[in-house]
């Protein structure tokens, strides 16, 4: 009897000594299968995985903005300079190439041409990809470049200062304008929320969770401490159970949300007080000691009234109790007046992406432009009753984006411009940059490059030419002056007579879509030669 039970005693310890074997032989090679092929941790691939794929494929594989600032000095038009604080140019870029980038990298768009005085007034926007501009492809039609050619052409001697970053949320803002110099003594700061600004991801966890299932909230810390001790020995199975817990917090009624099909989930519960001792009071502290108003604007979409006020109602809750925050919700004038059908194909970029389109954007300039003028007349000033934005054509943007920092020229001749077309067939230098064989196809469906315009154009007549130019089509967009704004209607542009195109449509051309056959398909610098309507030829 005895032997039996010391019998059956060896087994269950051999069994569970197998078990627990199993389990561990389970459980590293799992960590060990869920790291093939994983990055190094920061979002990029290994220097060995980066050149043994872009050996196979001739491509970069992934490009984060921060590199970006100095790889490609100049693709964005000023940034913050990490030595002095202030912005900087593109040609001041290049002095800082291989540099670690900034704490806050701030990307900071203005409008190139522009005439800006010393007297100029400064708006600074604050906000993420709403206004980095993610996805336009025309970032004249960003909303707060749509605002400045608007003031500035009825007068208004200010500028509009554009510093936005993908993913952005509003304790990076803050540390922006806290910890770095936006620009010398802004007049204005305003802050561009949407719904998804209080996320903050999963910091302290360690893991990489890839925006944890876009943009998700985390409702409070007390699992932190179990995701990094797991994450610490297994990294792997650490990010795959920071993932699940924030999917649990998203979509489970037991968190501090109310879950929405579709969206991400209601601000409310902990992080509703997070958010609130994280940004509101620390704002509302700083905008009391600052030399400039601080105000909050809201940035809907149209994508149903009921869930758009579930968003954004508990903002006006957190700002009604800060003394020096005014907020300004643009949601009801959303409905109220640009809730017409015939916007409806231009709420969005496309129906696969999420931001906001050429509607939506300019119903926000608008908008923004009303309470400017009511509540902020001694920042704008008194109109001088002349139009101040460049007088003459100004192309200040140009695609593909890899060619724009040197895409375009004007020449000695100001009516004039030069710009590079892309090789059919190989790579190509121009302007000491080299670029590789990139076009345009859509929506053309044959390969072009786009120029816009700092402000809209009333063109009459182009003339273009090139040593190896043989043939070219050109395509433009222009304001819908039924609508108000760009609507993206292609349309060939007027007649052709060798290398000139006259036009006598009197439309304001937003972008030129130029379609070019090169001898050789080798590609060529041409000239543009651009005349307004009522300037001769």
């Amino acid at each position: 009897m005895r032997t039996k039970k010391k019998q059956k005693k060896k087994t269950a310890l051999r069994n569970l000594f197998l078990v627990a074997a199993a389990a561990v032989l389970a459980v590293v090679s799992t960590e060990l299968i869920l790291g093939i092929g994983k990055t190094d941790g920061t979002g990029t691939f290994t220097e060995e995985e980066r050149a043994r794929q872009e050996a196979e494929n001739g491509v970069l594989l992934t490009m984060d903005r921060e590199k970006m600032l100095f790889e490609y000095p100049g693709y964005a038009p000023l940034f913050t300079d990490p030595e002095t604080g202030g912005t900087a140019d593109p040609e001041t870029l290049a002095d800082h190439e291989g540099e670690a980038p900034p704490e806050y990298p701030i990307l900071s768009y203005l409008q190139r041409g522009v005439p800006y005085g010393g007297g100029t007034k400064t708006i600074v926007v604050l906000g993420d990809s709403f206004v980095w501009g993610e996805s336009s492809i025309n970032r004249n039609e960003i909303f707060w470049r749509l605002l400045e050619t608007s003031l500035r052409a009825q007068g208004y001697d200010v500028r509009v200062c554009g510093v936005g970053y993908t993913g952005a949320n509003s304790v990076d803002e803050l540390k922006w304008l806290t910890g770095t110099s936006l620009v010398d003594d802004p007049d204005l700061v305003l802050f561009g929320y949407f719904y998804n600004d209080p996320d903050v991801g999963l910091e302290g966890t360690g893991a990489v969770t890839n925006a944890t299932l876009n943009a998700s909230f985390v409702p409070d810390g007390k699992n932190d401490g179990i995701i990094r001790a797991v994450s610490n020995l297994l990294p792997n199975i650490g990010e795959r159970l920071a993932n699940y817990v924030t999917a649990r917090s998203m979509y489970s009624t037991e968190s501090s949300f109310v879950p929405i099909f579709g969206v991400p989930p209601v601000l409310k519960g902990q992080v509703l007080e997070n958010y609130r001792r994280d940004f509101i009071e620390p704002l509302d502290e700083y905008a009391a000691g600052a030399d400039f108003p601080v105000a909050i604007v809201t940035l809907p979409l149209y994508r149903g009234r009921i869930v758009q006020q579930a968003l954004f109602r508990p903002l006006r809750e957190l700002c009604a109790g800060a003394e020096h925050i005014r907020l300004y919700d643009s949601l009801h004038d959303l409905y109220a007046r640009f809730a017409a059908p015939k916007h409806a194909d231009n709420y969005v970029i496309n129906i696969a992406d999420g931001h906001p389109g050429s509607a939506i954007q300019y119903f926000y300039a608008q908008y923004i432009e009303r309470f400017l003028k009511k509540d902020y007349a001694d920042v704008l000033g008194d109109p001088c009753g002349e139009d101040l934005n460049a007088p003459l054509p100004t192309v200040n943007e140009a695609l593909p984006g890899r060619t724009a920092p040197k895409l375009t020229e004007r020449t000695d001749d100001e009516s004039v411009w030069r710009f590079y077309y892309p090789s059919e067939t190989r790579d190509y230098s121009f302007a000491d940059f080299s670029f590789p064989r990139y076009h345009l196809t859509l929506p053309l469906e044959k390969s072009f490059v786009a120029l816009s315009f700092a402000e809209p154009v009333d063109l009459a007549r182009i003339e273009l030419s090139g040593e190896g130019l043989e043939d070219a089509e050109i395509y433009y967009r222009c304001v819908n002056e039924t609508l108000g704004y760009d609507d993206h209607t292609v349309r060939p542009f007027g007649t052709k007579d060798g290398g000139v195109r006259t036009d006598d449509a009197q439309d304001r051309v937003t972008t030129l879509m130029i379609h070019a056959k090169c001898r050789n398909d080798d590609g060529a610098v041409l000239t543009m030669k651009l005349t307004t309507a009522g300037h001769g030829g």
